[in-house]
């Protein structure tokens, strides 16, 4: 018998039985639904941190140090850090440690008020080099970033966030306007691009940034530093040369072992690895939960299949009679419990699929499809029919056709 006969005989007899052939798909189809769509929404949740930390971070190639021992939580604030990390710092980890493109220094608070005419706004206040925005990979809406000159004449100038533009202008022109920081006068000089929201929903955009040696003698009257942000020539040796800054920094602060650093050390990577561990192996656990429950789906084609098998005594014999091989017999049978299991496969690959869309919607998610794994989940239920399939096959090869004809 061809394929293409086989292949018919074996869809006759599936849909003889529609709803046996159901309940055996059943099991198929809820392992795979559930794979596809928990990979689909696992993709499309990693990507979506990915951009979330892209947004917060600017690049993945950068180191962040910031004072104090220990690891840091949160981002600091000039009133509640260290005065461990200095402006001399940045210089001497650019000469000193191979592997080091730039530095961008960074101080930060929380807590000034910001007005334009009646209107206030408490953003994030960056002092930062000029540098910092190469650094980060920012980009302005409008005007233009800070400048070397800026820095060296400690000019009162000031690029700001788009949520601080709405919040003090209202869709009014800013550049050009002054604003005052803490009732300290600053000319608007840029509007950097819209971010959004970071992780957590925070905004990236209620900030505005001025030069740090502004900030350390205009504004915050502090020597010290918030944040070194360290960018690297190869992202591959961040270990390597966040070893090599700690040696720095520890001989230009005199730290003597056992003696603690007055500073961490911490890499975006290491921590989007921590964050998408947690999802990675939840994704684990469920998935696993997945490929159990296709094969209890397996275990039912077999069990309903051993049933049909009884059913079908006197058919099985009657092809025994006319000529039918043992060999056709276990042919077709297998050929049904792989048919089973592929239709199976390919309607819970849909409704998986469309569960995924669904979900992602839900969360306001760009869809994601990991078809490498839908395409292995389509295999695994390929394979599940025809090893739950083996045995019901085998059992129907070896019916007796005399005895399968008197019954």
């Amino acid at each position: 018998m061809n394929a293409s006969r086989l292949l018919a005989s074996a869809w006759r007899s599936l849909t003889r039985s529609k709803l046996r052939s159901f309940l055996m798909m059943l099991g198929v189809i809820v392992g795979i639904a559930s794979l596809t769509a928990l990979a689909s929404v696992g993709e499309a949740t990693r990507q979506e941190t990915m951009r979330q930390f892209k947004r917060m971070l600017g690049t993945f190639d950068t180191l962040t140090i910031r004072p104090g021992a220990g690891s840091t939580r949160g981002m600091p604030s000039l009133g509640a850090v260290e005065p461990s990390l200095k402006f001399d710092d940045g210089p001497a980890i650019v000469a000193g440690v191979r592997g080091v493109k730039r530095v961008a220094l960074v101080q930060q608070a929380f807590d000034l008020d910001v007005s334009y005419r009646d209107e206030t706004a408490v953003p994030l206040v960056l002092g930062v080099s000029p540098n910092w925005a190469d650094v980060r990979g920012e980009a302005v809406a409008s005007g233009e970033h800070l400048s070397d000159d800026d820095d060296r004449t400690l000019a009162r100038v000031a690029v700001i966030g788009s949520d601080v533009a709405q919040t003090l202008f209202h869709g009014e022109e800013p550049l050009g306007k002054v604003i005052r920081i803490a009732d300290v006068p600053f000319q608007v000089k840029g509007v950097m691009a819209p971010r959004g929201a970071g992780p957590g929903g925070v905004s990236l955009d209620n900030m505005l940034v001025i030069p740090v040696s502004t900030s350390a003698k205009r504004l915050f009257n502090r020597d010290y530093l918030t944040t070194l942000v360290v960018q690297l020539e190869d992202a591959n040796e961040s270990d390597r040369v966040a070893d090599d800054v700690r040696a720095v920094l520890r001989e230009r602060h005199r730290i003597i072992p056992p003696a603690e650093d007055d500073f961490t050390v911490s890499s975006p990577r290491a921590t989007l690895a921590q964050i998408t561990s947690v999802g990675t192996m939840l994704s684990k656990v469920v998935t696993g939960v997945a490929v159990i429950a296709t094969l209890i789906g397996g275990a039912v084609i077999m069990s309903l299949m051993l049933i049909g098998v009884s059913e079908r005594r006197r058919e099985i014999g009657l092809r025994r009679a006319i000529g039918a091989t043992r060999r056709d017999v276990l042919r077709q049978f297998l050929v049904e419990a792989a048919l089973i299991a592929v239709v199976g496969g390919a309607i819970g690959i849909v409704v998986g699929a469309g569960g995924a869309t669904i979900g992602a919607l839900l969360q306001k998610l760009p869809p994601a499809y990991e078809w490498q794994i839908i395409g292995a989940a389509f295999a695994i239920s390929l394979a599940v029919g025809i090893l739950f399939g083996l045995y019901p096959a085998w059992k129907a090869a070896n019916v007796d056709p005399i005895e399968a004809l008197r019954s």
